[in-house]
């Protein structure tokens, strides 16, 4: 029930520094990026920084990965302002945080009830490519969704990526300099505080734990800098938006939010929320465990998220899921378990207690800057073009998504790309590869003989399935087998290879019963071999054995030794 007892009962006392130095480097990142991500989903800043005391430490406790970084996340701030822009109320109105709130504890609930129903594999049916396609798109979506805050251009909010790109091209004139200058430094300032200074500083001889604290600190100084140079210039006379006055202090914990928003609306967003944010904290927090060998439980990672944002809810926060750049950088910064992360939240509490009216003058072209630099490596062009090079249907299903999601929205963008995906590989599994096989001189393996030089049999034709066979391909079973028999004219035995076939449907049944019969009325026998237990297991109680008119054969080998009469060729 407490996964945290595990590492709380083995702690070593020589793992507290790292964690420290984790947590302080995780909570300098936390702060602008919670606020920026809070910007993004249209809700005030404190509701950001409230998402990321609460739920962080639920997840530490629960949660069974011990690096694994949860908080607001850029797509799940995208979904959450594209479900509640579609009910009609404006950013930031008591309606529009009211459905926040319900949004976040519906998704809460069906983290929890995948969770119980142990669900945690319905996320294997979105591919890589669609998984791709879709954060790619929503990046794109991200950054049109900030050039209103980046130039000052007064775009309306809610409108379709190609829509937006439109205004601004014909409202060009409407741009604010100093929000524009503002904003592409703050962009070039924090993409040059990452890498590139971290590297800088390892050359002018910081250890690489104070090389990484300072790069990583880059965000929230940038953050100070750009609201002292507000400050000092008065550059929010000059049209420069600032964020304005932010709340100050700990989250209020309450349930008022509960029938203050229609749930049945914004359940379907619910649902893309949270099968993404799973899909996300899953695979970053595999990648993690993998580098340390450790073990994530994909059900109790369900749980743990559904109580995070149960407790985000509750605690006045936004949806959170498990970041992959905060997660990586708690994993670089030498994190040993979820300490790290206790330590973050309450640095964070302490940010939300002593630090917000600091922010007052914050230019909102810098938090839009912090967004966009966030979310660029989302945009993973290279990955399209290597798809396309090695499996034009991954590649048919990426494009789809990307085009999809841009033309049709998020979630029937997604959906659209999940279908193409599951039609894609339905078709390939309706139309598998059977080989006519031979042995290798020799030896005793069998090889296709389009490949290999190999000796045959005239009387026995050997047919290795690569599928299993199914009510899709079942049919096409039948014509390859009576093609094949076409080309060997003397074969008087037939035996299928079912080395690569894990399952055989009812479907599939019928047309083995019916290919039994009719192949002996032909002068042919039917046999099997290498059929795995499992599969035998099923079909030993069947009509299938007991009126089967040939042999079922442990190897192929011993297949070719019991039926050849002549001579191999």
């Amino acid at each position: 029930m407490l996964p945290a007892w595990e590492w709380m009962r083995r702690y070593r006392r020589s793992d507290l520094p790292a964690d420290l130095a984790a947590g302080l480097i995780t909570a300098v990142l936390l702060v602008p990026q919670g606020m920026a991500f809070a910007a993004l989903a249209g809700v005030p800043p404190s509701m950001g920084l409230y998402a990321s005391i609460l739920p962080p430490v639920v997840y530490a406790l629960f949660g069974t990965s011990r690096t694994l970084s949860v908080g607001p996340v850029s797509i799940t701030a995208l979904l959450v302002a594209n479900a509640v822009a579609g009910l009609g109320p404006q950013p930031g109105s008591d309606a529009y945080l009211a459905a926040v709130l319900m949004l976040t504890g519906l998704s809460a609930a069906i983290f929890l009830a995948m969770g119980l129903l142990r669900l945690g594999a319905l996320v294997h049916f979105i591919s890589h490519p669609v998984l791709s396609g879709f954060t790619s798109a929503a990046a794109v979506i991200i950054v049109l969704s900030q050039m209103r805050a980046l130039t000052g251009v007064p775009v309306p909010r809610g409108l379709p990526p190609y829509d937006t790109a439109l205004v601004l091209a014909r409202q060009l004139d409407a741009v604010n300099p100093p929000t524009l200058v503002l904003g592409l430094a703050s962009i070039a300032a924090l993409a040059l505080s990452r890498t590139p200074l971290r590297r800088l500083l390892r050359r002018l001889g910081l250890s690489a734990l104070a090389a990484t604290g300072v790069a990583r600190s880059g965000p929230l100084l940038i953050l100070a800098a750009a609201t002292a140079a507000v400050t000092w210039t008065g550059l929010d006379q000059s049209g420069v938006a600032v964020v304005g006055t932010i709340r100050a202090g700990l989250p209020p914990l309450s349930l008022g939010f509960l029938g203050a928003a229609p749930a049945a609306a914004l359940l379907p967003s619910a649902v893309l929320i949270s099968l993404i944010g799973y899909v996300q904290s899953i695979s970053v927090a595999k990648v993690l465990a993998h580098r340390r060998r450790q073990r994530v439980e994909p059900n109790r990672e369900l749980g743990a998220l559904g109580l995070a944002n149960a407790m985000a809810a509750v605690g006045g926060g936004m949806p959170v899921a498990g970041g992959f750049s905060r997660s990586m950088v708690n994993f670089d910064a030498g994190a040993r378990t979820q300490l790290a992360t206790l330590i973050s939240a309450v640095l964070v509490a302490v940010a939300a207690l002593l630090l917000t009216p600091l922010f007052a003058h914050l230019p909102r072209a810098t938090l839009a800057a912090v967004i966009v630099v966030a979310v660029a490596s989302l945009f993973d062009w290279r990955e399209a073009v290597t798809t396309w090079r090695y499996d034009r249907g991954d590649f048919l299903a990426l494009a789809v998504t990307f085009f999809g999601v841009l033309g049709e929205g998020l979630e029937w963008g997604l959906l659209t790309g999940v279908g193409v995906a599951l039609a894609i590989q339905l078709w390939r599994s309706g139309h598998p590869h059977v080989a006519v096989v031979g042995r290798v001189p020799g030896t005793e393996h069998f090889r296709n003989i389009r490949r290999h030089d190999v000796e045959t049999w005239s009387d026995v034709l050997l047919l290795r399935i690569d599928e299993s066979l199914f009510f899709a391909n079942a049919s096409l079973l039948e014509d390859v087998i009576g093609d094949a028999l076409s080309d060997y004219p003397h074969a008087r035995h037939l035996v299928l290879i079912c080395s690569a076939v894990n399952r055989i449907d009812y479907s599939a049944l019928e047309t083995l019963e019916g290919l039994n019969d009719d192949l002996r009325e032909a002068g042919v026998t039917l046999h099997l071999a290498e059929v795995k237990g499992p599969v035998m297991d099923r079909l030993a109680d069947t009509d299938l054995c007991r009126r089967f008119h040939g042999r079922i054969f442990l190897s192929t080998e011993e297949a070719i030794r019991s039926l050849a009469d002549r001579p191999a060729r």
